[in-house]
């Protein structure tokens, strides 16, 4: 009873203030006190029958019996009632679950329409570079020389070497084993060189052109790069609709970054052989005229030993050829060195991990299919079954 008169008071209420009736007013037409109205719309105090017949004689548009039929409401004064939510939810919980599945079993089925791909990944840390150990003195002693050499410490970036055009043009120019034992390239794998059926000329040779184009560039977004700064790992990865490709490209790769850094280190060690064999010649040439000239300045002057100025001009000459010597002895030593480097094929990669064929394919995840298109049965469902309420 208690729950009723409060339901019936805040009736009256809303309908007080939804017509802009006055308290007093109001309960003058009810022939009762203004404290009376208050307490009624408060629920403090049971509203008699003779009452209730007096407000309906002068409010007939006031339906009595609504406030035993009103259900609770979702948002009750601004604020979101949970409960209701919780209680419509657990009503409707069937239909929820039976929503839910057909989201889950059209994401599955969607799953198929994708097409698969596989990653594969090889693991590799750079050699220390000591390529420039070799040359150490002879750059010592040039640069107290003035003589600017080149530097052999080369740092090359392997992630931009890896996503370079050069090896991409390489891959997709090569041809790979797929599983049922067919050799084929990248531009024959993604079907770009099938002419579509608009095309009605005959631009083989451009349309080539073109498409080997587009496969250089779609080469790049199936290759990922990632080194770690503070252990030097490198990790790339290379994600292809063949398992065997995948694992090949990804070799493949760490190969052509190998080559690709050995011929610019062999190139840079032809550069230095080059300056060290013109700086010999150079040197020679100025040992050969510093040796004449202490040759001629003993001949002209066979007592120099007895007179102080002779003596020094003769050792300021003795000082400059075996300073020439030493020299030249260097550079000599130097120049052999600069040809073994020139030959030499050091490693640069050290290679952890070879990239081998995966087994399970990376994409697409059905699991994750499944569990997205799962909640999203579920949230559209329950909004559903609150809208209806």
């Amino acid at each position: 009873m208690e729950t009723k008169r409060l339901v019936l008071g805040q009736k009256i209420k809303r309908y007080r203030l939804i017509n802009d009736i006055r308290q007093e007013d109001m309960a003058e037409k009810m022939n009762i006190s203004r404290a009376t109205l208050i307490n009624y719309e408060k629920g403090h105090t049971t509203i008699n029958l003779d009452v209730l017949n007096r407000f309906k004689k002068h409010y007939p548009d006031f339906d009595l019996e609504e406030n035993t039929n009103t259900k609770p409401k979702i948002i009750v004064d601004g604020s979101i009632d949970f409960k209701v939510i919780a209680n419509v939810l657990s009503s409707k919980k069937t239909q929820i679950i039976v929503t839910a599945f057909i989201f889950t079993f059209i994401g599955i089925s969607s799953s198929f329409l994708f097409k698969k791909y596989y990653e594969a990944e090889i693991t590799l840390y750079p050699a220390k570079d000591a390529t420039s150990q070799g040359l150490g003195q002879f750059q010592s002693l040039a640069s107290n020389l003035g003589i600017n050499t080149a530097n052999k410490d080369q740092n090359f970036n392997i992630p931009d070497v890896v996503k370079s055009r050069l090896i991409a043009t390489k891959a997709v120019n090569q041809k790979w084993k797929i599983e049922n034992g067919e050799f084929v390239n990248l531009v024959k794998l993604w079907k770009m060189d099938r002419a579509p059926w608009y095309n009605f000329s005959n631009t083989k040779n451009q349309d080539s052109i073109i498409y080997i184009e587009k496969a250089i560039k779609k080469f790049s977004t199936h290759i990922d790069v990632f080194e770690d700064k503070f252990t030097g790992l490198i990790k790339i990865s290379s994600t292809f609709q063949d398992p065997l490709i995948a694992a090949a490209v990804a070799n493949f790769i760490s190969i052509q970054v190998e080559k690709y850094i050995q011929k610019e280190n062999s190139a840079q060690s032809t550069r230095e052989k080059i300056f060290i064999s013109d700086r010999l010649s150079i040197v020679k040439i100025e040992l050969e005229e510093s040796e004449l000239s202490l040759k001629d300045f003993k001949e002209r002057n066979r007592g120099y030993e007895d007179s102080p100025e002779l003596f020094m001009i003769y050792s300021q000459l003795f000082r400059e050829v075996e300073a020439k010597k030493e020299v030249y002895l260097t550079l000599q030593q130097q120049l052999e060195l600069a040809r073994i480097e020139e030959v030499k094929q050091s490693p640069i990669l050290h290679i952890l991990d070879h990239a081998a064929p995966p087994i399970q394919k990376k994409s697409p995840n059905r699991k994750m299919f499944a569990l997205v298109f799962g909640i999203m049965g579920i949230l559209f469902s329950s909004l559903r079954e609150i809208f209806r309420y």
